[in-house]
Order: C-alpha cells, then structure tokens, then sequence
C-alpha cells in the first residue's frame, strides 16, 4: 500500500478522499488541518505521497511544499486545489511538485495522477497543462526577469499591502534595507511605482518562475 497524507481542513474532502481511495493500492495515514500539523506528521509519518490543499485555515499548502524542498525531503507531492494562480502554478513547477489536481475536475483525474505519481512520475490536470503551455507561449521565458528568492519574498509581500516597516520586521532586516531591495527590483522589472509593483506582482512571479526548476526556488 501507498501510504499518502492528506492535508486538507474541510471535513467533506477528506471524507470523499477516504472514499474515492477505499480498496485503492492507496491508504490515508493522517489528515493535517494546518501546515504545523502537516510537517510535523510527514517527520512523524514520512509518508510517500502528501495530498496537499493550498488554501488552509492555517497556514498555506505552498508554505509546506517550500519545507519539504528546503528540508530535501523525497516526499511526492500532489496539489489538490480548487484554484491555483499562474505565479503559484509557476512556482509549484519550480519546486518538483509531482502533480496537481484541480478539485471540480472528475474524480477519476485524482485517481490516475496518484497511479502516475506512484510510478515515479508526472501528472497535471489537463486544464493546468494548458495554462502551462499558455504561459510559454506569451513569451514569458524570453524576457523572464532574474529575480533572487528574497526579491520574490519582496514582491509577494508588497503584493499583499504591507509596507516597508511591515516587511523589514517580517524578513528581519533594516527599513533602509527593505528601501534598497525595492529599488533594485523596480530596475530589473522596470516599473516605476510600488502600486504597479503590487497590480503586476503575479505577472512578475509567474515570470521568474519560468524554467527555475535548476536553480535555487527556495523563499
């Protein structure tokens, strides 16, 4: 049996989930509620496949997706969302995540990407796949900005209104630092203001994310 943890704090999906997987090779371990809950039952559990929603009460499923990367954990990885946007989408690809799954999609679709992931390999929900090649095609990957793990913290935190004091206590660093850090990133991704930083922030995202699957994606 394939052992998966699944890390979801709406009672309803994890009950359909135990359906669904009910005399599967897959057996549920656990259900985490909370991104704490979540890393410390994959330390306690080390399951082989964590079934992870990014939008927690507590927390968020990509906070636990960065630790497991960070920490170099071989734990496959499947995202099970009901809406992901392209600078998450874009990161999610970054960090090796070995599947995702959009949850009004038809069941069999979790079924089949468990089953490839299990075999050591890749599945993406069909309409994901299309947005992905939709981003290459824009033409992202030619003029993608190079942006460090920190400039990215930077811009998500700006994205999410908070300002220069907020930030620099957040990253533990000097307002003045916070004030440099803006600066370099308004040159690389030539924009002007903080505002038009903030309204395109998932463009930028999504953007520096294209092709970092070789290289440091750690926030």
């Amino acid at each position: 049996m394939t052992q998966v943890l699944v890390v979801d704090d709406h009672p309803m999906i994890s009950t359909a989930l135990e359906a669904l997987l009910r005399n599967t090779p897959f057996e549920i371990v656990a259900v985490a509620g909370t991104g704490q809950q979540a890393v410390a039952d994959i330390e306690r559990l080390d399951p082989e496949i964590v079934l992870l929603d990014l939008q927690l009460r507590q927390g968020n499923g990509m906070d636990v997706l960065r630790r497991l990367r960070r920490d170099q954990r071989k734990t496959r990885v499947v995202i099970l969302t009901a809406a992901i946007d392209d600078a998450t989408l874009m990161e999610a690809k970054a960090l090796h995540t070995q599947g995702i799954v959009l949850k009004n999609s038809d069941p069999a679709y979790l079924f089949e990407c468990l089953a490839q992931v299990r075999r050591g390999g890749q599945w993406f929900d069909p309409e994901v796949t299309d947005r992905l090649k939709r981003l290459s095609e824009t033409g992202f990957e030619s003029d993608r900005p190079v942006l460090a793990p920190r400039e990215r913290e930077l811009i998500k935190l700006v994205r999410n209104g908070l300002r220069n004091r907020e930030i620099a206590k957040q990253l533990g660093v000097t307002e003045g630092t916070i004030k440099v850090y803006l600066h370099t990133v308004f040159q690389k991704l030539g924009v002007s203001s903080r505002t038009e930083l903030a309204i395109r922030a998932d463009e930028f995202l999504a953007r520096s994310y294209m092709g970092a699957e070789g290289g440091d994606v750690s926030t």
